[in-house]
């Protein structure tokens, strides 16, 4: 199914974006914003994760070891705020790219089947979001997943997600043999969940991943549904959102 490009105005009138499908000359400019959103949720993450109890024991144990062997205070502080002041940045680069990684997948890789991305684009031709699907063509009963939504900080609050987002269930209520819509969240996104739940989905359990990222990080995840048949969520969901 093609989906055509759309045009709005933000709710003061001072922004106007296009939505549509991405072109391979788009790939710069999605890169540029990934990169940005995901050096926001890194630094996010990267906050998080020193305020773990492991990494709060992790310390302590270290400060106390060489308290013990150095007989000084002044070299474990020292350590210490080496420590916290160079720990997380680091851990911060790792997250954004471990976000970027996720939220790329699909994008532009040889041989990626069954994804499908738009951008909105600014009057200026800039690319100031973006969106994704995947799941097209398989066999997952039924079910595409919305994913690698992001909006530039500056051009939040406009409406830009809110489009984007009409725009995947327009597609997905256009292709046979979908009957549901889902996308995962944290609640690092908690602006987007609400956004998510203005346009009909639904939050499941919050649930742990089962990765080392995820017990490092401890941020339950959320899996959201839509289901398409019999829904007008495109007339009926209210103004305002991303």
């Amino acid at each position: 199914m093609e989906t055509r490009a759309t045009g709005f105005p933000d709710g003061d009138g001072g922004l106007r974006v296009r939505v549509r499908p991405m072109v391979p000359g788009d790939e710069a400019g999605v890169r540029e914003l990934l990169a940005a959103v995901a050096a926001e949720l890194g630094s996010a993450l990267g906050t998080r994760m020193v305020r773990r109890p492991w990494f709060l024991l992790l310390l302590g144990c270290g400060f106390a070891l060489l308290t013990v062997s150095s007989r000084s205070l002044l070299l474990p502080l020292l350590v210490l705020a080496l420590l916290l002041a160079v720990g997380r940045p680091a851990l911060a680069q790792v997250w954004a790219l471990y976000v970027q990684q996720d939220m790329s997948l699909g994008l532009g890789a040889t041989g990626a089947t069954g994804f499908r991305f738009w951008v909105a684009e600014n009057t200026d031709g800039s690319v100031v979001g973006m969106v994704g699907v995947s799941g097209i063509g398989k066999d997952r009963n039924g079910e595409l997943e919305l994913r690698a939504l992001a909006v530039g900080p500056e051009h939040r609050g406009h409406g830009v997600g809110r489009a984007l987002c009409q725009v995947v269930l327009a597609f997905a209520r256009g292709s046979p043999g979908c009957r549901v819509m889902v996308l995962d969240t944290h609640m690092l996104h908690s602006p987007a969940q609400s956004l998510f739940s203005s346009l009909g989905f639904h939050p499941g359990p919050p649930c742990l991943q089962p990765t080392f990222s995820g017990f490092l990080a401890d941020l339950p995840v959320t899996r959201y549904h839509c289901a398409l048949t019999g829904n007008n969520i495109e007339d009926n969901s209210p103004a305002g959102g991303n």
